[in-house]
C-alpha cells in the first residue's frame, strides 16, 4: 500500500501493519521510497544472508535488522514487531526524508486554526499534557503526542503527523504550518523565554532524531535545521501544567 507521511508517498509492503493504515492513500504517484518486510533473512546451510543490494545496515537492540540501498529509497526490515511499531523503518524514513527537507523531532504537536505549535522535551516532561491543555482550553487538534516530522515546503515549515506515537494515543494524518517550537521544563512558575539561535540550537538538538549513520543525510538534516532556526521562533517554557501556561504561549505566539 501507499502511505503519505509529511506529504511524501511511501510504498509500505506489509499489509499486516494496521497502525499505518490511517495514513494509506489511493495514489498512482511514484513513491519516494519503498519499505519491504521479512520475518528473517534467507538462510543456507545455517548461514543467514541478504539477497538484495545492500549498502546500509541498521540494527536495533530488539533484534530488528534493516538493509537499504545507498540513498535509502529501498529498504527491507527483517523482523516481526510485537506491537506493529517497527523502529528501523522510521530510521530509514528519517534518512530518506532528509533528501526532501524533512527531519524528525521527539515532540507533541497541535494545530489551532491552521497554525501549529510543537512542544519538545525529554520523556515525562509533559509534552502530551501541554497538547491536551491546548485541546481543552482552545479546542486545538492534537496531531501527535510524541513525534513530529518537520518539513520545509516552499520556504515555509510544517509539522506533519506520522503513525509512530510512542505511549501517546494521538496520531493524525495531517500537517500544520509551524508557528513556534516550545521547549518544555517543569517549574513552579510559568515563564516563557525567546531563545536566540545559539540558545535554540543547544536546547533543541537533544530532541532531534539525527541520522548520524549517513554523512549525506546528516548534512541534509543540519542544513534544514539551520534554515528552520532562521525562520521559526524557538522558546523555552518553564511551567506548571495549567491554563495560565497555555495562555502565556498562546498570547505570545499568536
Amino acid at each position: 500500500m501507499i502511505i503519505h507521511i509529511a506529504d511524501l508517498p511511501v510504498e509500505w509492503q506489509d499489509n499486516h501493519s494496521d497502525y499505518v493504515k490511517g495514513f494509506s492513500v489511493d495514489s498512482s504517484e511514484n513513491p519516494v521510497m519503498k519499505i519491504g518486510f521479512e520475518v528473517k533473512p534467507p538462510e543456507c546451510h545455517g548461514i543467514q544472508y541478504f539477497d538484495s543490494s545492500t549498502e546500509n545496515v541498521l540494527r536495533h537492540d530488539n533484534g530488528e535488522i534493516l538493509c537499504a540501498n545507498s540513498d535509502w529509497s529501498q529498504a527491507t526490515s527483517y523482523f516481526t514487531a510485537p506491537s506493529g511499531e517497527y523502529a528501523l523503518p522510521l530510521a530509514a524514513m528519517c534518512s530518506r526524508f532528509s533528501y526532501y527537507n524533512a527531519f524528525l523531532m521527539h515532540a507533541s504537536c497541535v494545530d489551532l486554526n491552521g497554525k501549529g505549535v510543537i512542544f519538545a522535551g525529554y520523556s515525562g516532561v509533559g509534552k502530551t499534557t501541554q497538547a491536551q491543555l491546548w485541546q481543552k482550553y482552545f479546542g486545538a487538534e492534537i496531531i501527535n503526542g510524541d513525534k513530529a516530522f518537520v518539513r520545509e515546503i516552499d520556504k515555509d515549515f510544517y509539522s506533519c503527523g506520522l503513525p509512530w506515537k510512542g505511549s501517546s494515543e494521538y496520531c493524525l494524518n495531517q500537517k500544520t504550518k509551524l508557528n513556534a517550537i516550545v521547549i518544555l521544563r517543569q517549574s513552579q512558575e510559568n515563564k516563557l523565554i525567546r531563545l536566540n539561535i545559539m540558545q535554540a540550537t543547544e536546547f533543541l538538538m537533544p530532541h532531534l532524531f539525527m541520522p548520524h549513520w549517513d554523512e549525506k543525510c546528516l548534512d541534509n538534516t543540519l542544513g534544514i535545521i539551520d534554515r528552520l532556526l532562521e525562520k521559526v521562533p524557538v522558546m523555552l517554557l518553564e511551567c506548571r501544567p495549567d491554563e495560565d501556561a497555555v495562555k502565556l504561549v498562546h498570547n505570545t505566539v499568536f
